[in-house]
């Protein structure tokens, strides 16, 4: 069974604190195996229990996950091999070798509204630059993300989804995790 990279949405901001040890064990106590979670910020790779699929692993673990820390916890999930295939569209390969800390991937729970984001217009926001791909939204940031006007939530609304953003770096240390454990 492939392995499944998770993602939480907001956590460890605003208040809505939540430890990597308390995340393995949740994801360990719903019977997932080589459970490893990377940075204090959402991320977990895990090998699903049951041959359950990304979105099984995702609607579980948000439920337990509210469960045990009493807030919503939102959670995308991919494969392995969806993970490469979003890693090998990269529409920015300059700025993933220059300045990986400035490139960020947004993965969202379902294809955004391919009218909305056709509409989109990020040049309102900065000098940001959005490629829409299928599941996955990539959006450079020259200045960096933290002072940008371009934010997760402007991008969920245009997107009408609920998506959660990683920078380049670490899009590829969860694909080295994923890969060790597809063995």
């Amino acid at each position: 069974m492939s392995a499944v990279i998770a993602l939480l949405r907001a956590v460890n901001v605003g208040g809505r604190t939540m430890k990597a040890a308390q995340l393995r064990t949740v994801a360990e106590g719903l019977g997932h195996e080589q459970v490893a979670t990377y940075v204090n910020s959402g991320n977990v790779v895990l090998v699903p229990a049951g041959g359950q699929s990304p979105s099984d692993v995702a609607a579980g673990l948000s439920h337990a996950l509210a469960q045990e820390v009493g807030f919503d916890v939102p959670v995308v999930a991919r494969t392995t091999a969806e993970w490469d295939r979003l890693v090998g569209v990269l529409p920015f390969p300059a700025q993933a070798r220059e300045d990986p800390s400035h490139l960020a991937v947004v993965c969202w729970d379902d294809v955004p509204d391919v009218a909305s984001v056709r509409e989109f217009d990020a040049s309102r926001y900065g000098d940001e630059v959005v490629v829409w791909h299928g599941r996955e939204t990539y959006a450079y940031y020259p200045h960096g993300q933290g002072r940008s006007k371009l934010t997760i939530d402007v991008l969920s609304r245009a997107a009408g989804r609920v998506g959660t953003a990683r920078n380049w770096n670490t899009v590829l240390a969860l694909q080295r995790l994923a890969h060790e454990r597809d063995g």
